[in-house]
């Protein structure tokens, strides 16, 4: 009874200290596919899931009305039927995400399965497709990660028996899509006990890669301290009348020249697409080439923290003198002027620029041939 008691008493503690955590869902590696799936129960039971590449755009998707069963048989149901649309349609390889611990906990067999237990079948079912010839990793994830296959999920109950697919996002999709690609984080509070079991198991499934990781911020704070950087706010007016490209007037760090473009309707995406471009390159020397830690928004008007916002680094070059993300923000959210990103018919897209110290100030302080094609008239500098 002690030991009963003390639990219990550690239990009530660590809910009395739970802390709150942001958590947001991630983009498979480059190369790769995400999977994220989820089962629900409501009298019937229903599964849905959603798969993502690298860059989190939908590729496609599916919801399920699989009649009466147990919770349980919903999350396993969702995950075959996952597993098996991945490998048919040849996205792989795969990382596969889930809110079922208990689906987890069956198929890597801490919680001991055998021939008489009534999820059995499903169990050997789901082991047999991981186990196939392809890269496929299978990890759990809190709900506030995996509200597609949430919505998905509840959606399919809705549905006539059977599996439906989708290669485009059903609408009610569409704006939870929006925020994960956006990065943006879901409160959630956890106990420490929790806490400590997610330090633990994200150290023992992805050691070297956490290492890896850790060394890549280290770099990129160091590279930080060394930059010098601007943020340029362009506000484009009648952004309903534009088409093709459109480019933002000429920004300056230093005498580097930077400026912004658009394809207002999306370069062979239904998303805003959005580049940072060195203006005039081919008047360059031969063999420059410019480094630039960077990031694009789209500036939600209304509530700013529901901004799509996307960072790179990159080094330009004559033969690479712009880069930027094709799919910045769904043009669906866009067109909306609910949405708060189209105000009057007016959009704002800001970049946030930095270069590195030692470059702008050799460009500031000199005045050679490379100073002199970048150098910037006084007239340039006033639209600033």
């Amino acid at each position: 009874m002690g030991k009963k008691k003390n639990k219990q008493l550690k239990a009530i503690e660590d809910y009395k200290t739970k802390q709150q955590v942001f958590l947001s869902w991630s983009c498979p590696r480059q190369g790769w596919y995400k999977l994220n799936v989820d089962g629900t129960v409501h009298k019937r039971i229903g599964g849905g899931g959603v798969i993502r590449n690298e860059h989190g755009q939908w590729v496609g998707g599916f919801a399920a009305n699989f009649g009466k069963g147990k919770a349980i048989d919903a999350e396993l149901l969702a995950l075959l039927t996952g597993l098996e649309y991945a490998w048919s349609s040849g996205w792989f390889p795969l990382e596969v995400e889930t809110d079922a611990i208990k689906a987890i906990q069956f198929l890597v067999n801490e919680v001991e399965v055998d021939c008489s237990h009534p999820q059995f079948d499903l169990v050997k079912r789901c082991q047999a497709v991981l186990s196939r010839d392809w890269s496929c990793n299978l990890r759990h994830v809190y709900r506030e990660q995996n509200c597609v296959a949430d919505s998905l999920a509840r959606h399919g109950l809705t549905l006539p028996p059977g599996c439906h697919y989708f290669t485009d996002p059903p609408p009610h999709c569409v704006p939870v899509l929006a925020e994960d690609q956006s990065g943006f984080a879901r409160p959630r509070f956890i106990t420490p006990k929790a806490m400590q079991y997610r330090r633990i198991t994200n150290q023992s499934t992805v050691t070297g890669e956490s290492q890896k990781m850790k060394e890549s911020r280290e770099e990129e704070s160091q590279e930080e301290e060394d930059l010098a950087s601007v943020t340029f706010r362009w506000k484009i007016d009648n952004f309903s009348e534009l088409s093709l490209k459109h480019y933002s007037e000429v920004f300056f760090i230093g005498d580097f020249k930077w400026r912004i473009l658009i394809y207002p309707r999306g370069n062979n995406t239904n998303h805003l697409s959005v580049y940072l471009e060195v203006p005039d390159s081919s008047e360059l020397p031969d063999g420059w080439s410019r480094y630039a830690q960077f990031s694009l928004t789209m500036v939600n008007q209304v509530n700013l923290s529901k901004s799509f916002t996307k960072g790179a680094v990159h080094v330009f070059s004559i033969h690479d003198s712009e880069f930027g993300f094709q799919s910045l923000a769904p043009l669906i959210l866009l067109r909306d002027q609910r949405n708060g990103f189209l105000v009057n018919d007016t959009c704002i897209i800001e970049a946030e620029v930095g270069v590195r110290k030692a470059e702008a100030k050799i460009l500031a302080d000199t005045s050679s041939s490379i100073s002199a094609s970048l150098g910037a008239t006084s007239e340039e500098r006033s639209r600033i």
